[in-house]
């Protein structure tokens, strides 16, 4: 009798821990799963949680995991640039808080043309495939981010939950204007490269401003903020006219035009952030 109770009370054990009753074996950690299929960069804490970073396909990537329950259907955000940039602005904190994972791949170099796209998708599909995450992706684009987080959204609108926008670059026209040509041809990329005929960027369909259609009729949601002095990426012919174009496509979208900001700081206040995690909520 005693013996048949202590089985039982062993297998309730294993049931409330959430372990298989058939299997000791622990899941494993998120580092090792990477680990099994690509090389380990560096294992460290990143505003008080835990990042891995791998080579994925010559990139630098890396996984920050949540410092709680990875809540249920792993959602997660994913900063396309700069992320090492006005983290805490940018709310990604607060969401790996909640219970949601946060990645980024390092595809600067690409500026987010076909091959930095097709390098997205194929990190997007191994996070969804190989560590299960969410099939969509929370987008955060900053400057240059926007014009990758429109574009990846673009290419690939199935992949895209919603995209959180911060005084994104979206279009080459009077880009850089105050540095000498050569100097704005390799802030280009491969871009300047691949310039449309008459250098009319405006015109190019590739251009993200010329994007907004197509993330509207995903009825992918957008959050925009951006400064009225930015004099960086000037606001009337970047995100105002994508604004433009994606209403009139019927788009989602909520504005925050900041009148006395410039280009930076991106992102809101501290005690502000708990709205962009509400968008993506």
């Amino acid at each position: 009798m005693k013996g048949a109770f202590s089985a039982i009370f062993a297998i309730l054990i294993f049931v409330l821990s959430g372990r298989n009753v058939l299997s000791a074996e622990p899941r494993a950690s998120l580092a090792e799963t990477i680990a099994k299929d690509h090389k380990i960069i560096a294992k460290d804490n990143w505003y008080g949680f835990n990042r891995t970073k791998f080579s994925f396909n010559g990139f630098v990537a890396w996984v920050v995991e949540p410092s709680v329950k990875p809540i249920e259907g792993r959602p997660w955000t994913w900063t396309m640039q700069w992320a090492e940039a006005f983290v805490k602005r940018t709310g990604v904190p607060d969401a790996l808080a909640k219970g949601y994972h946060h990645a980024t791949i390092e595809l600067f170099e690409t500026r987010m043309n076909d091959e930095g796209v097709a390098a997205a998708a194929a990190f997007q599909k191994y996070l969804v495939e190989k560590l299960s995450f969410a099939p969509k992706a929370n987008l955060i684009g900053m400057s240059w981010g926007g014009f990758f987080s429109i574009r990846y959204a673009a290419a690939h609108p199935a992949n895209v939950r919603r995209i959180y926008l911060d005084a994104p670059l979206l279009t080459f026209d009077n880009f850089v204007p105050f540095v000498a040509p050569t100097e704005a041809a390799k802030k280009k990329g491969p871009w300047a490269a691949k310039a449309p005929a008459g250098g009319k960027w405006a015109n190019d369909p590739r251009m993200p401003i010329n994007l907004a259609g197509k993330i509207a009729a995903a009825k992918i949601p957008v959050l925009l903020l951006y400064g009225g002095q930015d004099q960086t990426v000037d606001p009337k012919l970047n995100c105002e006219v994508f604004l433009k174009n994606f209403k009139q496509a019927g788009g989602n979208i909520t504005v925050d035009k900041r009148w006395a900001y410039g280009h930076h700081p991106h992102g809101v206040e501290l005690d502000e952030t708990g709205r962009i995690l509400k968008f993506f909520e």
